[in-house]
């Protein structure tokens, strides 16, 4: 079986290194490779992607645009796929990042960082577990606009729109935050401090190494600090459940091994 990772940059992700070690140790007849393709060039190469590999994952700034050349599979308003599997497109992101909340209590306000395709399965995850409103913050405010129209159920579910400038002042009146941007994957600071992080019920980074709003939040008590390591575990194990492949303590065991 051939498998792939597609983005842009794809050249950090550890995905190729997490499965190769799977299959050996399984001793699978299956590859897994990461695929970078310019965002210019994504119409001229995702067909030979779809027909050259039996299932793959989509990771940024494609997980929108990749649904215009597979069967979706996804439940909407979602709208983003991160995993593909014989030309059908499905979304494990809103599974992994909910199953490490599944035993523990959301605690509201909720403050959502990003408007992309982490973004979406985030927000999907949320009012799935009962959540009755998001502040959603983004650079661009007619991407957040736009999930805002999609996502809200005025009544049961709401989502108040930031732009990424109030991050202090809504961080602040928040008692759980989840950064679903790529905000300090360079090392770069949020801007949200010590002082916003006081009291915090939870801080979830879908950035799955430490980031600056990590280590912050351990050296502040926040209560629950999360990072995309546990979201990219769960939404592995999702993707070898569609590929018809097995998982298990074997898959946990190098995933850990490569990430820590």
């Amino acid at each position: 079986m051939k498998l792939c990772i597609i983005g842009h940059p794809v050249s950090h992700s550890l995905s190729p290194a997490i499965y190769g070690r799977f299959f050996e140790r399984m001793r699978i007849d299956a590859t897994y490779e990461a695929v970078d393709i310019l965002p210019d060039e994504f119409a001229e190469k995702i067909a030979s992607v779809v027909q050259d590999f039996h299932g793959f994952n989509v990771t940024i700034p494609f997980k929108e645009k990749v649904i215009a050349y597979v069967v979706s599979q996804v439940e909407p308003p979602l709208s983003a796929v991160n995993c593909v599997f014989e030309g059908m497109g499905y979304n494990t992101d809103w599974v992994g990042f909910g199953k490490p909340l599944l035993e523990r209590s959301i605690e509201e306000p909720v403050m959502v960082i990003g408007a992309g395709g982490a973004a979406r399965a985030v927000i999907f995850f949320l009012r799935k577990a009962g959540v009755k409103r998001i502040e959603l913050l983004n650079r661009t405010l007619s991407r957040a606009e736009k999930i805002k129209e999609e996502f809200e159920m005025p009544g049961r579910f709401e989502v108040g729109v930031f732009p990424i400038e109030s991050i202090r002042e809504v961080a602040s009146r928040s008692m759980s935050i989840v950064n679903a941007s790529s905000l300090g994957m360079n090392g770069e600071e949020t801007g949200i401090t010590s002082k916003e992080l006081d009291g915090k019920s939870l801080v979830y980074d879908l950035i799955y190494w430490k980031t600056p709003l990590i280590e912050l939040s351990y050296n502040c008590g926040v209560e629950t600090v999360l990072d995309g390591r546990q979201m990219l575990l769960h939404q592995a194990l999702e993707n070898l459940r569609i590929w018809g492949l097995p998982s298990g303590k074997v898959f946990e065991k190098a995933f850990w091994e490569v990430m820590q």
